[in-house]
């Protein structure tokens, strides 16, 4: 079976395997691209990412103009105690809401699970619902920020998965980096 871009599956995966050896950093998301068409009202797309420089944002999952539901995003981290509730990531932020008009964080102690397995790591859950909980009701961003001295390192993952509204359009939704104003769709 042919590629969506033409190629087979054997030359993607062999790519994709000689990125990896080269060191290149992997995005993994959706098996949907933007110009299909959707049957239903929602799609779920997932992200994996771990590698953000210190200081810098990363616009994990970017929706915009559709909604985002519900997410459950998974991080780990290193913090300074690894319990139930106990303290929350010591690097890793997650933001959610709409970029440029609110974002809200969304990681704490109370996301702490208490897993881990490997030492200096510690696995956070949080399930975020629009317009719930302190969330902004519209949601089309979730945002990583390495609030850390230095970049994020394998010991810090981020994965996320996202019910999309794909059947309406966010209200005050923006064209990101345009000057064409709020609710422009082009």
């Amino acid at each position: 079976m042919a590629h969506p871009i033409g190629i087979s599956r054997k030359q993607h995966w062999a790519t994709l395997q000689a990125a990896i050896k080269e060191g290149v950093k992997i995005a993994l998301g959706t098996d949907q691209f933007p110009f299909e068409p959707n049957d239903g009202t929602t799609a779920t797309i997932r992200e994996a990412q771990y590698y953000v420089q210190a200081g810098a944002v990363f616009p994990f999952i970017d929706t915009t103009p559709h909604g985002i539901a519900q997410a459950h995003i998974a991080i780990t981290d290193s913090t300074s105690d690894c319990h139930p509730g106990a303290a929350a990531p010591d690097n890793i932020k997650i933001l959610v809401g709409q970029a440029g008009v609110a974002l809200v964080p969304v990681m704490d102690k109370s996301t702490n699970t208490g897993i881990f397995t490997t030492p200096g790591q510690c696995v956070f859950h949080v399930t975020i619902n629009a317009g719930q909980a302190g969330v902004p009701n519209n949601v089309t961003d979730i945002v990583v920020l390495n609030g850390g001295s230095s970049a994020l390192s394998g010991i810090n993952t981020v994965t996320a998965s996202a019910t999309v509204r794909v059947g309406e359009v966010t209200a005050n939704w923006h064209r990101h980096g345009h000057d064409g104003g709020v609710g422009n769709s082009n």
